[in-house]
């Protein structure tokens, strides 16, 4: 079973600001296949399938991963070594440090300052997953970065985000379909 994790802030005051292009994809995504979304123990919106999960962490982001945690107890199986297979893992969030609209899938590597990645590494214990992170631009000189990621889209790139987001929930299907590699070889071209 693929785990498919997209990262947010719950709440109406956060729905369309950059933080929140996690839940953007995976709100996509689950409206092309026309899956319903249900609570999880107040802690997550979820979408199960045969072959995937959905999972929305409705807990602010730097408490991301209590809700994954035990959701990934439930629904990831063991393998016969013990542990869990990390691979089947995705987690789409934002991204500062990409090219506005980018995006770029990989597995392993640190937090790269997100507090929503970090929070899941540091509950799975293990930074073995995969990252899918698409770009939202830096901020400007004068503003701060926890400002600048709880903004909304300015009018032109939340008209560039309407094609890049479809384009990203693209991917979720590859990954689900035909796994990590595949998924970096089409998704990760230079922009």
């Amino acid at each position: 079973m693929k785990f498919i994790v997209g990262l947010g802030n719950p709440g109406k005051k956060y729905s369309s600001t950059r933080h929140n292009v996690g839940f953007a994809v995976l709100d996509n995504f689950a409206e092309d296949k026309s899956l319903k979304w249900r609570e999880y123990k107040d802690r997550a919106l979820v979408s199960v399938c045969d072959d995937f999960i959905l999972v929305k962490p409705m807990l602010f982001m730097n408490l991301s991963g209590s809700a994954v945690e035990s959701l990934v107890k439930k629904y990831l199986p063991r393998r016969q070594a013990g542990g869990t297979d990390f691979e089947d893992i995705i987690v789409v969030s934002d991204d500062m440090d990409i090219s506005f609209g980018s995006i770029r899938i990989k597995k392993g590597g640190s937090s790269g300052g997100h507090n929503g990645v970090e929070s899941i590494i540091e509950t799975l214990g293990t930074n073995e997953f995969i990252r899918m992170r698409i770009g939202i631009g830096r901020p400007p000189s004068d503003t701060v970065a926890v400002d600048f990621v709880l903004s909304k889209f300015s009018q032109q790139e939340a008209i560039k985000m309407k094609s890049v987001i479809p384009r990203a929930s693209e991917a979720v299907s590859v990954f689900i379909d035909s796994g990590l590699q595949k998924t970096m070889n089409l998704f990760n071209r230079r922009d």
